[in-house]
């Protein structure tokens, strides 16, 4: 950009010379002449030439730099994928050591003749604990595949609430639910928006301890692209710990892997859309995903 400059500096200066040299030996040619004025022509085309030769650097440039960004940001994927890859087996490899000590003392104690019950609940939870992580990641890192289809955005949630909140299950919470009119469907899969709604619903149901309000709203926004916001009056997120709650196991539960928003970062962005937090200590939290209209018409092409 700086030998740019001093370029265009350049030919400017030259202009101004050429012009001066002009202006002072005119005097010196005869009224029939016309050399000054073939001379400014000359002066303009190269002043010319000089301004798109430089915005065609400049262009040149510009993709030199976009194509180091991107390749950038691949890179920076790749690493991430690394890192996710190393705390997969760590994550794995932990449960699986506690659940193999567990057995050890298992099998003494019941030489020894010992209640064996607390050694048996450990197993138990290490192993559940064990699957969900496997389960959620088997989601987390699943490519695209299968079939696209147009899911109605109201029907979808209302599947998603009775997987969360079984009739059966007796909770003191109070779903509201306001969808606008005429919605568009959302051409995805109807795996991808079900695990996102449900991990969504499930977090609302976790924090309020089963109990409490949601509040499900869907609108078309003014480039319509398709805004559903999932949100609960429950204890909300720390400022401290809101620019991490998308990251893989990160987690703010005892019993949680840390996937399930992840997850639902994941399938939102995999049609293009996009995913917000907004939370205040004591007052809630509200979660927002966005679908643009011009990721479905991609898909349907």
């Amino acid at each position: 950009q700086i030998v740019l400059n001093l370029l265009l500096c350049g030919c400017f200066l030259a202009a101004g010379l050429t012009e001066w040299a002009i202006t002072h030996v005119e005097p010196e040619f005869s009224e029939e002449t016309n050399e000054p004025y073939i001379l400014r022509v000359a002066v303009l085309f190269l002043m010319t030439f000089c301004c798109y030769g430089l915005q065609v650097l400049f262009d040149k440039q510009r993709r030199v730099n976009e194509e180091a960004v991107e390749f950038a940001q691949r890179q920076q994927q790749l690493q991430s994928a690394g890192r996710l890859a190393a705390e997969i087996a760590h994550q794995l490899k932990n449960p699986l050591g506690i659940i193999n000590n567990a057995a050890f003392t298992l099998q003494r104690t019941v030489k020894e003749g010992k209640t064996i019950t607390q050694q048996i609940q450990i197993i138990r939870e290490e192993v559940e604990r064990s699957d969900r992580i496997i389960t959620e990641l088997m989601g987390y890192a699943r490519l695209v595949e299968g079939r696209v289809e147009k899911l109605d955005i109201s029907q979808e949630m209302e599947q998603a609430i009775l997987r969360v909140f079984p009739p059966a299950v007796k909770y003191e919470v109070k779903i509201h639910q306001d969808y606008s009119p005429a919605l568009p469907p959302l051409l995805m899969q109807r795996m991808h928006l079900s695990q996102a709604f449900v991990n969504l619903l499930q977090n609302a149901r976790e924090a309020m301890n089963g109990r409490g309000n949601i509040y499900v709203t869907a609108r078309m926004a003014e480039n319509y692209s398709v805004v559903i916001s999932i949100a609960d009056d429950g204890p909300g997120i720390s400022r401290d710990k809101i620019g991490q709650i998308f990251e893989p196991y990160f987690t703010t539960k005892e019993k949680g892997t840390g996937l399930g928003l992840a997850i639902v970062k994941h399938n939102t962005e995999l049609y293009g859309g996009t995913v917000q937090v907004e939370s205040e200590l004591g007052k809630g939290t509200r979660f927002t995903l966005q679908f643009p209209a011009k990721t479905a018409m991609k898909l349907r092409k």
